[in-house]
């Protein structure tokens, strides 16, 4: 059994109630048929202007309706932040909005994940969101080991952030959970929102994409406060591996800051 990762990056609209499609379709791998198991999205303000605050909706559709049971109306909770009072704002953290969902997909079905913004704004949102699945549900359980990784870095193109040499006695990755952070100077107009995906050289991983466990929307004028952080989560996943392999990682955002973004990678398994 392999847990998969997938994810679609887009902006969302700017008339209140407007419904935006993220991104392309999803059409998952041929094969199955796969268990969805989780589904995600996330939201970061691109301006910080007064009286407009973000988030909405994540709307799932089964656009090829191949998915038992149909997740129509398919509509989740996008938890954005709330307006500011002045053209004064620091950044601002939105958390990962992460649900437990049990859809039956066939195999090259095709997903379309749209976000609905509640709120007139005059910019639209960075959105992310994905889903996550495989043959089965994977079992959540205790971390036996942990690793990470960090890294720091500005530009929008995907960076590596490190690799991680497991134990010769490894069987499994058990849990992922990825950190996003601005630990450098802020600049205005620069919201902070990407993925991160497992890779390997020393066996056959399956593509996957995971969420950051939060966002930041772009800071404007004199910065003032303080920001409010998410709770960690790590991501339940049953990936199998070769005892003593060596996991690459690698991370995006899905815009250039001036200052670094900073993140952290980590691995339970057993």
């Amino acid at each position: 059994m392999g847990s998969r990762a997938v994810s679609v990056a887009g902006t969302g609209g700017t008339a209140a109630r407007a419904i935006t499609q993220i991104g392309a379709d999803i059409i998952l791998p041929s094969g199955g048929p796969w268990k969805i198991f989780k589904v995600w999205g996330m939201a970061a303000r691109k301006t910080a202007i007064p009286d407009q605050g973000s988030g909405g909706e994540l709307i799932v559709v089964a656009a090829s309706g191949d998915i038992e049971p149909n997740p129509a109306p398919g509509k989740f909770p996008l938890i954005g932040t709330p307006c500011s009072s002045s053209v004064n704002s620091t950044i601002s953290a939105s958390p990962l909005n992460l649900f437990d969902v049990d859809w039956d997909a066939a195999g090259r079905a095709t997903i379309q994940l749209f976000y609905r913004n509640q709120l007139a704004m005059t910019t639209g949102d960075n959105v992310r969101a994905g889903l996550i699945f495989g043959t089965e549900r994977p079992e959540i359980k205790p971390i036996k080991f942990c690793d990470s990784v960090q890294a720091s870095f500005a530009s929008a193109a995907e960076q590596t952030v490190g690799s991680i040499t497991l134990a010769e006695k490894a069987t499994r990755i058990t849990g992922v959970m990825g950190v996003l952070t601005k630990g450098d100077a802020i600049t205005i107009a620069e919201p902070i929102i990407g993925a991160f995906r497992l890779a390997s050289s020393d066996m056959l991983m399956p593509p996957s994409i995971f969420p950051f466990n939060q966002c930041f929307d772009s800071a404007d004028g004199t910065l003032l406060g303080s920001v409010s952080i998410p709770q960690a989560q790590f991501i339940p996943v049953d990936i199998e591996i070769n005892g003593g392999a060596i996991i690459d990682v690698y991370a995006i955002t899905d815009v250039s800051v001036t200052g670094n973004a900073d993140v952290s990678i980590y691995l339970a398994y057993e």
